[in-house]
């Protein structure tokens, strides 16, 4: 019969004695190989006779005084060493694990994210030199098993349950534009101007963009549109930066445009306050034993973006 691919009940109920069997080998007897597996030389004995009794071939020649491998049992010997020796290895790997952590870390990051998150990836590579990093731009729900995500991002006020969560910063947009484009074509001066204005949505289907800002008159909603339409963040803040209308901008990105007056504040008094908005998370999947990469990955996301503030 093949057994490939497949591994049956009974050959797994084999593999303590399998082992017991390699050590009494390797050992030359019950007594000695009892000490080593912390069992009495009566239970290794046992295991074995299962052992032989599961193959119906004998594989020790025993008398009172002495214990011998034949000839089919010393076949069956180089594949019971095998297994030993495979053991240890994955407790050699788990040390390395811990030592050096090491292996692909799959991150998901939301897109108004995404430049802040790659501009820390580089100093964590050449920390850790043995970790690779796929950093992926996601807007939906996270699957962790069926997208073999590692760790998530997320901007919300709750959470997913059943996920560790660890909070990070409060996100913050901020409407912006360039002096060239007021200048040419006006402040406005209520958010129900801006369907007079160009303005560029951050969006990936549809030019047409709902805006909702607050302020003490109270929230209002107003649907903007403009010639140009981008999901990447950067190329919305570029546009900006060129007159090419009025954005709606995470307050991280568009902060040193701001501070050095490339681009200044439209309606100062109005906050957004739409879904892009709100608390970001650092999300990964619970267990008592989360292997050390993602430990260390989580660690230094955590310490590097509570450090630089709101975003």
């Amino acid at each position: 019969m093949d057994y490939r691919g497949y591994l049956p009940k009974s050959h797994v109920d084999m593999l303590p004695c399998m082992a017991a069997f390699a050590v009494v080998v390797e050992t030359g007897s019950f007594v000695h190989a009892s000490a080593r597996l912390g069992l009495t030389a009566s239970a290794v004995s046992k295991q074995v006779s299962k052992l032989e009794s599961a193959l119906s071939i004998r594989l020790l020649e025993r008398s009172t005084r002495r214990l011998k491998v034949n000839a089919e049992g010393a076949q069956i010997y180089s594949h019971c060493k095998e297994l030993l020796e495979s053991s240890a290895n994955v407790f050699r790997l788990k040390e390395s694990f811990l030592e050096s952590p090491q292996g692909l870390i799959r991150i998901a990051v939301p897109r108004s994210l995404y430049g802040r998150c790659h501009q820390l990836i580089p100093g964590f590579l050449e920390q850790y030199p043995d970790i690779n990093v796929q950093l992926i731009s996601n807007e939906g729900a996270l699957d962790f098993i069926a997208e073999s995500i590692d760790i998530g991002i997320r901007i919300t006020d709750a959470p997913p349950l059943g996920l560790v969560a660890r909070k990070l910063f409060p996100v913050d947009f901020v409407v912006c534009a360039a002096d060239s484009y007021l200048e040419k074509y006006g402040r406005p001066v209520h958010p129900s101007a801006l369907v007079e204005h160009s303005c560029i949505p951050f969006s990936d289907t549809s030019e047409i963009q709902t805006w909702k800002l607050a302020s003490v008159q109270g929230v209002y909603e107003v649907s903007v549109s403009g010639r140009y339409v981008s999901d990447s963040p950067e190329a919305v803040l570029n546009a900006t930066l060129s007159g090419l209308g009025i954005s709606c901008l995470p307050a991280s990105l568009a902060g040193e445009a701001i501070a050095a007056n490339d681009l200044v504040k439209v309606l100062p008094e109005w906050k957004y306050v739409g879904a892009l908005q709100g608390m970001a998370w650092i999300l990964h999947q619970p267990g008592r034993h989360v292997s050390q990469k993602i430990k260390v990955m989580v660690d230094y996301l955590v310490g590097a973006l509570r450090s630089t503030g709101r975003a």
